[in-house]
């Protein structure tokens, strides 16, 4: 967190679950990501790779989520039946722009 701070990048927050001190997948780590943006959960766009402690609990919290295939877990994930509970799969973070907009979503 430090160090992503001191790089001055244009985010609108920087945290991680061991500073929140709660972890994914639980259902707390979700509800203060939104907490923290102040929007609702379906304004709130998740990625991750990893269906157990990315997709599946960032959708239970009402998020729209995108599977990276990337990455051994993001690779396995992918290939399961869940996988379909994603809004969408993408297999580098050079997709998300066009997934945002199809999604409805701002993309600066």
């Amino acid at each position: 967190e430090t160090m992503l701070r001191s790089l001055d990048l244009s985010l609108d927050f920087v945290a991680s679950s061991a500073g929140w001190g709660v972890e994914k997948p639980a259902p707390e780590f979700f509800a203060r990501v939104t907490a923290e943006l102040g929007v609702p959960p379906d304004q709130v766009v998740y990625v991750g790779d990893r269906l157990d402690n990315d997709i599946l609990p960032a959708a239970a919290a009402g998020m729209v989520t995108v599977l990276i295939r990337r990455g051994p877990w993001g690779c396995l994930h992918a290939c399961r039946p869940e996988a379909a509970v994603a809004h969408a799969r993408i297999d580098g973070l050079d997709e998300l722009p066009a997934v945002l907009r199809r999604v409805g979503h701002h993309v600066s």
